[in-house]
């Protein structure tokens, strides 16, 4: 009986993983961002975050390292493209506004208020 149980546990497991939301998905950054104050270089990335709607914290990981961190909201959309956005910021530097995957935003409320530029490529699940 008592491995009976075990067996039924380690059976149910794999299904409650798969019911719970994924708070991760993979990006590339075509040139240097700057993301609450600290840049990233040109690359692929993870990004997590916990927390749901205007209560988001967002990590920019290179493998298990945390690069950066920074308040953000999260958006669900249909957008149907994957990309970030960016601004231009002081002393010629690149400001994540947001990240767009097909089905979802992470928005930063950071930068100046000039006008977006969307890369279509660059973010994927």
């Amino acid at each position: 009986m008592k491995y009976t149980a075990i067996f039924a546990l380690m059976l149910m497991l794999p299904v409650a993983l798969l019911a719970v939301p994924k708070n991760s998905a993979s990006v590339t950054f075509p040139e240097a961002v700057t993301i609450n104050g600290t840049q990233i270089p040109a690359g692929d990335y993870r990004v997590e975050w916990q927390g749901t709607g205007t209560s988001v914290e967002a990590s920019i990981l290179q493998g298990k390292k945390v690069l950066a961190t920074a308040p953000a909201t999260l958006v669900k959309a249909n957008n149907g493209y994957d990309g970030i956005e960016t601004q231009a910021g002081e002393n010629n530097s690149t400001i994540l506004s947001a990240i767009d995957w097909s089905n979802r935003s992470l928005r930063f409320g950071q930068g100046n208020t000039s006008s977006p530029t969307i890369s279509p490529a660059g973010a994927g699940n």
